[in-house]
C-alpha cells in the first residue's frame, strides 16, 4: 500500500505543479559505474563516475586522464580526492524530492551550467532545465526609476542615484521620482523639483512646491507647456516655474498626456480627462488607481483591484480586464505583448493564450520604475533592477510557459480520472500513516527534527528490503563508504551501527510476532540466536 501511495504522489506531480514552474526534470545519465559527485570548475561541470573523472562537453560526458583512488573528486585550486563530501560541497536537495526519480535523497551535489542543472544522488546523475528568462543587477536597492536614452542611463533607487552605472556623490542621496527631459531639460521630480546637468550636478526649483500643491511627483508636456503632478494639485508649469492648479482635492497618482488633453488618476480611486478648459471623470474605482497607459483608442488603467480599460474616452466603455491586484504599471512591447507589474510579480499578456502568464513571481515591483528600450524590458523592484529581453520571451518563455499551463489544465474526462486516483491515494495514505505512527516514535519537535526523522524512516525501509545486515553494506548501498556514513549520521545523533542494530531488532520482533522462529529471524538478520535472545531479553 506504501508503494501504491507513493506512486500516485509522483503521478500527481506531473499534473498540479508540485514545483516551482522554473526548474523541470530533463534526463537521467546512464554510466556503468556509479555517479561518487558532480560539480563546478568556473563554467565547466565534471562528474566523478567510478575510479575516473569526467566533464560535460556539449552533450557527452569526455572521461578525463587522471585516474582517482578515492571516492569522491572536487576542485579548489587544482583537482583533489577525499573519502568524504564537504559540508560547503553537499546539495540541499529536499526542495526538490519530488523531482528526483528515486527513493532516498541521503548524500546529494550539484553542478550549473547555463541553463542546465545536474544533481548527483545515490549511484545516478539528473539533468533538469531552469527556464533563466531574466537576470538582475543592482541587488538589494530599491529601484524607484529608470531612464535610458542612447547616450544616458540613469537609475534613481533610494540608496543613490546611479549614472552611466556610477554612484553619483553629488546629486541626491536617494530618489522617489521619476526623471524627465522635457523642452530640451532634464528635470528630477524627487518630493521637490530639481534641474539635472548630467552626471552629477543639479539645482532646485522652489516654486514647484508649496504647502497646497504638495510634493512634486511627475512632469509631462503637453502643446508645448509644462504640467506638474503634485500630491495635492495638477498644475500648469509656467515659464519662471509659478503653479497654476487645474485640478485639486485629490491624492494624484499618475499624469500623462494624450493628443486630446491630460489624464490624471488619484488614490481615491478617479480617472480624470481635462482638454484644456473642462474636465471630466472617466472611471470611479473602489481602489487607487496607480498608472494610466494610453495605447492607441484604449486608456488602461492599473488599480489595486484590477486592470480596467477605456475606449475612446467614453466613461461608459469602462471595463474590468485582468484580476491581478495592487498593479503599478502597465505597457506593451514591441511585439505586442501586453506587461503588468504588480507589488506581487511580473506578469505578461499575449494574443496565444486567454489567461496572464506569470513571468516574476512574489516581487513586489516600484511605481514609476519600468521602461521598454528596444528588445530590452528594465522593471525596478524593491530588491534590484530585472531586466529582460522581449524576442527571448516571446520565443522561448511564452510557449513553454503556455505549454506547462496547457498540461496542467486536462480535459473533465483526466479530471475524473484524476480524481478517482486521488481519492485512491487518499484512502492508501491514511493507511500507510496508520501504520507509520505504530512503527515510529517520533518526537514532536521542530520541522527539521520531523524531516530527519523522516530520512531514517526512509532508510529504515531500504535496509529491510535490501537485507543489510552491517555498516559497510549501508554504505556500499547508499554508493558511499563508511568515514562519509558516519559525518552523516553524526547529525542525527546516531551512529550507523547503533541505527542498523536498532532497525534489525525492530524488524526482528515483526517476525516473531509474525510467528517466525527465533533461529530462521537470527539467520536473516545476521545474528547468532545467543545474540539475538539476550537482546530482545534486555530490551
Amino acid at each position: 500500500m506504501k508503494r501504491l501511495f507513493l506512486s500516485l504522489i509522483i503521478f500527481f506531480s506531473h499534473f498540479i505543479g508540485i514545483k516551482a514552474q522554473d526548474t523541470v526534470f530533463v534526463t537521467k545519465h546512464n554510466f556503468s559505474s556509479p555517479v561518487r559527485n558532480v560539480f563546478n570548475v568556473g563554467r565547466e561541470v565534471y562528474a566523478k563516475i567510478g575510479e575516473y573523472l569526467y566533464k560535460m562537453e556539449e552533450d557527452n560526458w569526455i572521461q578525463q586522464k587522471s585516474q582517482f583512488e578515492k571516492t569522491y573528486v572536487f576542485f579548489k585550486e587544482g583537482f583533489y580526492e577525499s573519502d568524504y563530501i564537504p559540508n560547503s560541497e553537499l546539495f540541499d536537495a529536499s526542495g526538490m524530492k519530488d523531482l528526483i526519480p528515486q527513493r532516498g535523497l541521503f548524500i546529494t551535489t550539484s553542478a550549473v551550467k547555463d541553463s542546465r542543472l545536474f544533481i548527483a544522488s545515490g549511484s545516478s546523475l539528473f539533468e533538469y532545465y531552469i527556464f533563466d528568462h531574466y537576470s538582475k543587477s543592482y541587488y538589494n536597492a530599491s529601484i524607484r526609476d529608470i531612464f535610458i536614452n542612447d547616450s544616458l542611463k540613469v537609475i534613481s533607487t533610494y540608496s543613490g542615484i546611479f549614472v552611466n552605472g556610477a554612484l553619483r556623490s553629488g546629486l541626491p542621496p536617494y530618489s522617489n521620482g521619476p526623471l524627465v527631459y522635457l523642452d530640451s531639460t532634464f528635470y528630477f521630480c524627487i518630493d521637490e523639483l530639481l534641474k539635472f546637468y548630467p552626471p552629477d550636478s543639479t539645482s532646485i526649483i522652489k516654486s514647484a512646491t508649496n504647502v497646497f500643491a504638495g510634493n512634486i511627483r511627475n512632469m509631462v508636456e503637453w502643446k508645448g507647456k509644462l504640467y506638474t503632478q503634485n500630491t495635492q494639485s495638477i498644475n500648469l508649469l509656467s515659464d519662471d516655474y509659478e503653479l497654476t492648479p487645474i485640478h485639486r482635492e485629490q491624492e494624484y497618482m499618475d499624469l500623462v498626456e494624450v493628443n486630446e488633453g491630460l489624464i490624471f488618476s488619484s488614490a481615491e480611486g478617479n480617472c480624470f480627462f481635462w482638454n484644456g478648459e473642462n474636465t471630466i471623470k472617466l472611471a470611479s474605482l473602489d481602489s487607487k488607481i496607480r498608472d494610466i497607459y494610453p495605447f492607441e483608442n484604449i486608456l488602461y488603467l492599473a488599480s489595486d483591484d484590477g486592470v480596467y480599460t477605456i475606449e475612446n474616452l467614453d466613461p461608459a466603455t469602462l471595463e474590468k480586464v485582468f484580476d491581478t491586484k495592487f498593479n503599478i504599471h502597465i505597457e506593451k512591447d514591441n511585439l505586442g505583448n501586453t506587461w503588468i507589474s504588480t507589488e506581487n510579480g511580473l506578469f505578461v499578456y499575449t494574443k496565444e493564450y486567454p489567461q496572464l502568464l506569470p513571468v516574476i513571481g512574489g516581487v513586489e515591483f516600484n511605481r514609476e520604475a519600468f521602461i521598454i528600450h528596444g528588445d530590452s524590458i528594465f522593471v525596478g523592484a524593491i530588491d534590484g533592477l530585472y531586466s529582460l529581453n522581449t524576442i527571448e520571451i516571446s520565443k522561448s518563455f511564452i510557449p513553454a510557459a503556455i505549454n506547462r499551463l496547457e498540461i496542467q489544465s486536462p480535459d473533465r474526462r483526466i479530471i475524473a480520472y484524476l480524481s478517482i486516483l486521488l481519492l485512491v491515494s487518499i484512502v492508501g495514505g491514511l493507511f500507510w500513516f496508520v501504520r507509520w505512527r505504530k512503527k515510529t516514535k517520533l518526537s514532536e519537535g521542530s520541522e527539521e527534527t520531523r524531516k530527519s526523522k523522516i530520512d531514517l524512516e526512509e532508510l529504515r525501509n531500504l535496509i529491510v528490503l535490501n537485507r543489510i545486515n552491517s555498516v559497510e553494506a549501508l554504505a556500499t548501498y547508499l554508493n558511499t563508504n563508511t568515514v562519509q556514513l558516519n559525518r552523516n549520521f553524526r547529525e542525527e545523533d546516531i551512529t550507523p551501527g547503533k541505527f542498523l542494530k536498532s532497525v534489525k531488532l525492530e524488524y526482528a520482533k515483526e517476525l516473531l510476532a509474525n510467528g517466525s522462529s527465533i533461529e530462521d529471524v537470527a539467520n536473516l538478520i545476521g545474528y547468532s540466536t545467543r545474540f539475538l535472545k539476550k537482546e530482545l531479553e534486555e530490551e
